[in-house]
């Protein structure tokens, strides 16, 4: 992604956006019911938000569109920029809120100028058509460069596996978990973590079975390991990185970032 012609974009689009809708002022009336749709950014701008405080690394989770989506608060039921001091979206004002947020409720079309309502509030109408179109055609060039980005992200994925194994946070999270707690692997911000089971996990008993056959615990009752041995973990990660990159290669980026074990074959 070409950095300076992406940031025109985004602050161009915000410039048009603020001027081509007319409506009430969001931070003033509503209750951000907007901020309770999940929107996908690229690593670029996530990486500004972190940079101005709005955020902090583990507030972007691995998406399937682009590199990253905004967390969501399951507590508040909406995107986590969303503060209720403000009553409103920490980015707003910003100058580089994602341009998705903007088109909600009015979108881009409103050819017999009625008022567009959302859930808490009425009198959206779209003002500047000019405007309007150009951000549209905007926000296609600009998903384009997110897409890239994503592309790119992708490919970097060793990177980040061999980052987990060089500081060891990988093998610790291993050693540290009862292996009927792990479901997969997820990729997050810039290293590897294991996906947790939300029951029990039967997934990595074959591969305990191979590796140690040895291991009493595996054959009689899994289920009260409490640790990965260093023989299974050492095989697990010369699995990752043997198999995943053409594993992700394959898959595209449609799997978000998380990776099962059924799915990898762990037990073949």
């Amino acid at each position: 992604m070409v950095d300076d012609k992406f940031w025109e974009v985004v602050r161009r689009f915000n410039l048009l956006m603020k001027s081509a809708i007319e409506g009430p002022n969001c931070l003033d009336m509503c209750n951000g019911d907007c901020c309770s749709i999940k929107i996908d950014v690229p690593k670029i701008l996530a990486e500004e938000y972190i940079e101005r405080g709005y955020a902090i690394k583990n507030d972007f989770i691995r998406s399937d569109v682009f590199s990253f989506k905004l967390r969501f608060d399951d507590e508040k039921r909406k995107c986590f920029l969303c503060d209720k001091k403000i009553n409103g979206c920490l980015v707003h004002s910003s100058g580089i809120k994602p341009p998705q947020c903007w088109i909600y409720p009015t979108n881009f079309s409103n050819p017999e100028n009625k008022e567009i309502s959302c859930k808490k509030a009425s009198g959206w109408k779209i003002i500047d058509t000019e405007k309007a179109k150009e951000a549209e055609d905007l926000l296609k060039y600009y998903v384009f460069l997110c897409q890239l980005e994503a592309k790119s992200e992708i490919r970097s994925i060793m990177e980040r596996i061999i980052k987990s194994l060089s500081n060891g946070s990988l093998k610790s999270l291993l050693k540290n978990t009862p292996p009927s707690q792990i479901s997969g692997f997820k990729d997050s911000w810039d290293c590897f973590t294991i996906l947790p089971s939300e029951g029990i996990s039967l997934q990595l008993k074959k591969f305990c079975q191979r590796y140690n056959k040895a291991c009493e615990t595996v054959t009689q009752n899994f289920m009260e390991c409490k640790s990965i041995c260093d023989k299974v973990s050492d095989a697990i990660i010369d699995f990752l990185q043997q198999n995943l990159y053409n594993y992700v290669n394959k898959k595209g980026a449609d799997i978000a970032g998380e990776y099962l074990l059924n799915e990898l074959n762990f037990e073949k």
